[in-house]
């Protein structure tokens, strides 16, 4: 395994990321939340689990402000794909993989959502969809109307939770909600319980991989 740790930029935008390298054929990228790292339990252990399946795993280490998530899901889109699109194409440019998996967190799911999902490159990428803001319909609409293969994960005490979720479960796009849990996938007051929430979710995944 070897990790790199690289910066790209053009006239207006620098992002950097790190790169884990298994030397296998499949690639994830990872967005995270605005305030969930890469560090915290879900995506560090999904990290974990992709490198066991000798996937490689690329974190795209972004920040922005607190207000941007007040602004419409186009503009979220259109901003975060700046750096998103700068970082796909050194990876992909560099390395022939020949499957591609996403997994957003939160605010990372609105551009995996309305730009990624929709482009004709990643027709046939996995997409995680992890605490997806489903209380914005434009959201909602564009899973409901995809045809990727995939899972989206919620908690039923996230704020962001839509109790028709179960109408995005296709025969390619599984559903799992994790009872009780908040928007961290934390079932509050409850660490037995908030690690079966976690082992729930890596289980789902790994029946993808």
């Amino acid at each position: 395994m070897h990790i790199d740790k690289k910066s790209v930029s053009n006239q207006t935008h620098t992002i950097t990321y790190t790169h884990i390298k298994t030397g296998g054929s499949s690639i994830c990228f990872m967005f995270s939340g605005l305030g969930y790292t890469y560090e915290k339990p879900l995506l560090y252990y999904i990290t974990m689990l992709m490198l066991k399946h000798g996937t490689d795993v690329v974190h795209i280490h972004y920040t922005y402000p607190k207000e941007l998530i007040t602004k419409s899901t186009n503009e979220i889109s259109d901003f975060m794909m700046q750096d998103i699109d700068l970082v796909l194409n050194d990876v992909l440019s560099h390395d022939d993989y020949t499957n591609i998996i996403f997994a957003g967190k939160s605010i990372g799911t609105i551009p995996l959502i309305q730009r990624i999902m929709r482009d004709e490159a990643y027709k046939d990428a996995v997409m995680l969809l992890l605490t997806p803001l489903l209380t914005r319909s434009e959201l909602f609409e564009s899973i409901r109307k995809s045809e990727h293969k995939g899972l989206v994960v919620i908690g039923s005490r996230d704020h962001y939770y839509n109790e028709s979720v179960y109408q995005l479960k296709t025969n390619t796009m599984n559903i799992a909600v994790i009872e009780n849990a908040d928007h961290s996938l934390d079932v509050l007051y409850s660490p037995v319980e908030s690690l079966k929430a976690l082992e729930t979710v890596l289980n789902g995944i790994e029946r993808l991989l």
